[in-house]
């Protein structure tokens, strides 16, 4: 059908109206139409359909680790949107061709937010936030208002600056939405709620947007994040119900797969794992295994079965090692659960370190992971300190003879299991080697038989054969007449009267033969020279082991909370070195430890027996005190007046009374320093030198925060130097 002839005339119309009107600062109604038009239908367009082919990339390429609790939204992370950087680049270029060339457009806005949201993905926050800030204060009536901060509220959340999100939600509550839009909202404020660890909230959130969401894999997404939410507010029958739902939402194979497992685990009386062993045998789950024992491992352990839960767990790590993300969450349960409740703190320590070496970047907790597993490295090195020279000790009071054959039997024992471990290792890899070769070959390694096969084309046969040989003969050279029974009469008889002179010397008049030793004798000497024999060494092994004491307590006070262990491991330090120099401090954390139980005053009791001057009492009183009145500060300023005056005048023995009744009666008053360093000076002139540095050291401990230190260092300088 022809076109009419008054369409061409109005096109025409309005590209001559465009022509002689097209500037963009005009405000005249064909110029405006002209740059609505041209915006919208063109770059605006352009950039719309780009960023939506950018979002189905992202959210087809995502890689979801179903292990943990599902995030809402896919977090943003700058090296998943590298593979849409080059449609990223073209929507900032797009939409910023409307802000350059459409000032007068009624979809600036829009494109703004549009920038804003490529910039987001860039994960280029700081530039996001800005612009999406532009567009709510510059265009306060703009429909494009409420996604400029819906997209400023997800810019927060990403920086983990929730409360600035939540205020930026209130706003964004109160405004007109469209469907879209409250869509969008929801999910925003749930994952913001999610992330903050308000999973009540976040559940409630989510269940007011899936109305508004299509039946489809996002949603089936939501129903499973929803599920996993229930989960954690221990809600299993609407998790249950959640995890149903996932199944009528076209979920992909994967998200259906972990929600019929989660289901397994919140079915109420029913023992899954009949339903467990099927799966196991199911040829679409052989890359899903590990996922399967994790599901046995956390049915175990949701019945209190920790023990019984960690084997499962090991096997889904030894299935889970081609994918990273996967492994680190099973890596960090076995951590968590050796940590808490088992208290088996190396081997917790050992699962962090994997954790942490997988660099997860799924994990929403890595800093505070970081933190604990130093804490951890710490502990075990102090731990193992402790044992290494507690066994040195035992084996120094050892008489030579035993001390000998034990050391001979440790050494064999060594070298056994070290064999036993490499031909485990070597036998692996040559199974794997056979298998390479037979792939490559075409051929299928259970279709072929081991007895039709030529020795030497199985590694595996040719390793055994390799590890027998050297069992029984040794590691020997590839030559003719190799055999200990018959080398030596083929060899030049020259050659082997050196061999034989080249084990034994001569010294003086008579033959001192010195035989070589033996690797194994090798070694056991190498080991002696380890063991603190003598008093010297001793005590040095002892100092090693009486700090290691100290620390591991300190690390079981103030590094893992456990009061009663640090307590314990305090009272051995005393026992195990009654004249250890950090008598005082322990004193002090145990009676912090002992807080709220009758021991709390038997250590503060003892404290003050033993170290009435320490700082670690005045600490304790400091606590006790109320805050001196007006009056009181004056008269503790006045005091100390007085006592400086007498020091001046050389009224020693004055100056010292009135500075020790200024640090008993104005104990925590800001003057307390200034009066311990008085009497540090007054010790000066009334002892000797010694008891004048020793004065100075303490008041160095007992006030590291005092403005006097430095001035009391440079005084011990001095006096060292005389």
């Amino acid at each position: 059908m022809p076109t009419p002839l008054y369409r061409y005339s109005f096109i025409a119309l309005f590209l001559l109206t465009g022509l002689f009107s097209c500037t963009q600062h005009s405000t005249a109604p064909a110029n405006v139409a002209f740059h609505n038009v041209t915006s919208k239908y063109n770059a605006l367009l352009q950039a719309r359909e780009i960023m939506g082919e950018a979002e189905k990339t992202l959210f087809a390429n995502r890689q979801d680790n179903y292990a943990i609790l599902l995030p809402v939204l896919m977090p943003i992370d700058s090296m998943e949107t590298k593979q849409v950087e080059k449609d990223l680049t073209a929507i900032i270029k797009k939409s910023s061709l409307v802000a350059e060339r459409h000032q007068n457009a009624k979809y600036l806005p829009d494109a703004y937010v549009l920038l804003g949201k490529a910039r987001l993905l860039q994960g280029d926050f700081k530039n996001a936030i800005e612009t999406f800030k532009y567009v709510n204060t510059n265009y306060p009536e703009s429909n494009a208002r409420p996604d400029a901060l819906i997209g400023l509220m997800r810019a927060y959340t990403e920086q983990d600056e929730y409360r600035s999100a939540l205020r930026v939600a209130e706003v964004v509550r109160n405004l007109p939405l469209s469907k879209e839009q409250t869509l969008t909202y929801y999910l925003t404020k749930a994952y913001l709620h999610e992330l903050n660890r308000e999973y009540a909230i976040a559940a409630a959130i989510l269940e007011e947007s899936l109305p508004l969401m299509k039946k489809n894999e996002k949603k089936a997404r939501v129903y499973y994040a929803l599920g996993q939410l229930y989960e954690l507010t221990s809600k299993p029958e609407k998790a249950l119900e959640k995890y149903a739902s996932v199944q009528r939402s076209r979920p992909n194979y994967d998200l259906s797969f972990y929600a019929r497992l989660n289901a397994l685990l919140n079915e109420p009386n029913t023992d899954p794992k009949v339903s467990f062993n099927k799966m196991l045998k199911d040829r679409k789950n052989a890359d899903l295994q590990d996922q399967i024992y994790f599901a046995m491992g956390s049915f175990e352990e949701r019945r209190g079965r920790i023990r019984e839960a960690l084997p499962f767990y090991k096997q889904a790590a030894s299935r889970a090692t081609e994918r990273p993300e996967q492994l680190s969450a099973i890596y960090l349960r076995i951590a968590d659960l050796s940590y808490e409740p088992l208290q088996e703190y190396e081997a917790a320590k050992m699962y962090y370190d994997s954790t942490i070496a997988l660099n997860p970047r799924s994990l929403p907790n890595l800093a505070q992971i970081t933190e604990k597993k130093k804490v951890l490295d710490a502990f075990v090195e102090h731990w193992k300190v402790i044992k290494t020279e507690d066994s040195l000790q035992r084996l120094a009071a050892m008489n030579p003879t035993q001390l000998d054959k034990y050391l001979e039997t440790y050494v064999k024992q060594k070298k056994e299991k070290e064999a036993r471990e490499k031909q485990i290792a070597e036998e692996k890899a040559a199974r794997a080697q056979q298998e390479q070769i037979l792939a490559s070959s075409g051929m299928q390694p259970d279709n072929v038989q081991a007895s039709n096969a030529w020795y030497f084309y199985n590694p595996a046969s040719v390793q055994r054969g390799r590890q027998e040989f050297q069992e029984k003969w040794g590691t020997r050279t590839l030559e003719d007449n190799w055999r200990r029974a018959t080398k030596e009469t083929s060899l030049n008889p020259e050659a082997v009267a050196a061999a034989r002179n080249a084990n034994s010397t001569q010294s003086g008049s008579g033959n001192v033969t010195e035989v070589k030793l033996s690797p194994l004798q090798q070694e056991v000497e190498t080991l002696k020279k380890t063991i603190p024999f003598g008093p010297d060494a001793l005590v040095e092994s002892k100092k090693k082991q009486e700090y290691a004491y100290y620390e591991l307590g300190k690390i079981y006070r103030l590094g893992l909370g456990e009061n009663d262990k640090a307590i314990a491991t305090f009272e051995k330090l005393l026992a195990l070195f009654p004249a250890t120099q950090y008598e005082a401090e322990t004193l002090y954390l145990s009676y912090l430890a002992s807080e709220g139980t009758p021991r709390q005053n038997e250590f503060k009791n003892r404290l003050f027996q033993k170290f009435p001057e320490s700082y670690y009492v005045r600490l304790i009183n400091r606590s006790s005190l109320t805050p001196l009145t007006a009056g009181a500060e004056a008269a503790a300023q006045n005091l100390y007046a007085q006592a400086y005056e007498a020091y001046q005048k050389g009224e020693y023995a004055n100056a010292l009374t009135q500075t020790e009744q200024g640090l008993k009666q104005y104990a925590g008053n800001a003057l307390e320093d200034k009066f311990a360093l008085l009497k540090t000076m007054l010790v000066a002139k009334t002892e000797n030198a010694e008891a004048y540095r020793k004065a100075l050291t303490v008041f160095i401990d007992n006030y590291p925060s005092s403005n006097l230190v430095n001035m009391a260092k440079e005084m011990l300088t001095a006096a060292k130097g005389k």
